[in-house]
């Protein structure tokens, strides 16, 4: 038998299982954890110059809007709690100048950001379609680890004289 064989084996074998053992579990951004205590955010909010433009309470959680985290063409965050802990973070990006092609390049990227770290993500949703008089699209993609789940949606409402357009970047504790 060939020594190097075994050790060569080896490696290969730790190679293709390692992407898939990695299972790296989905967390929120801004090095939050789940279940994060509101008053530590807040703490954290305040230190980094942001600011909670709107407490509510909305189906059983406690949701707060947050405008001036730093990251290019990010209008706002809004952050879920649930019994007192850090359950869902929903990051809004927009921005006045762009028209469809810069909103579907900025979606096409962070898809290829997050599909480089969790693998393909689940296509949930594509419709185009009247509401109302209103033209609405929505497109949406998931990718689900064990626990936690990103979804990422570009959402646009249009009239002949207005248009409304968002990507939003949803990190959920599922638990």
């Amino acid at each position: 038998m060939n020594p190097l064989r075994f050790p060569l084996s080896l490696v290969l074998l730790l190679f293709l299982w390692l992407p898939v053992a990695r299972g790296e579990d989905i967390m929120p951004p801004f090095g939050l954890e789940w279940g994060e205590a509101p008053e530590r955010l807040n703490t954290l909010l305040a230190n980094g110059g942001a600011k909670v433009v709107e407490k509510k309470t909305l189906h059983g959680r406690t949701v707060w809007t947050v405008e001036g985290l730093v990251q290019p063409n990010l209008k706002c965050t809004v952050f879920y709690f649930r019994n007192g802990g850090l359950n869902e973070v929903e990051m809004q990006y927009q921005n006045a100048t762009w028209i469809d092609n810069n909103y579907n390049d900025f979606m096409s990227n962070l898809r290829t950001r997050i599909e480089r770290r969790f693998g393909p993500g689940k296509l949930t949703a594509r419709s185009k379609a009247p509401v109302e008089g209103v033209t609405q699209t929505l497109v949406g993609y998931s990718w689900a680890r064990g626990p936690s789940q990103i979804d990422l949606v570009y959402f646009a409402a249009e009239v002949p004289s207005q248009v409304y357009r968002t990507v939003s970047l949803h990190y959920k504790s599922l638990q």
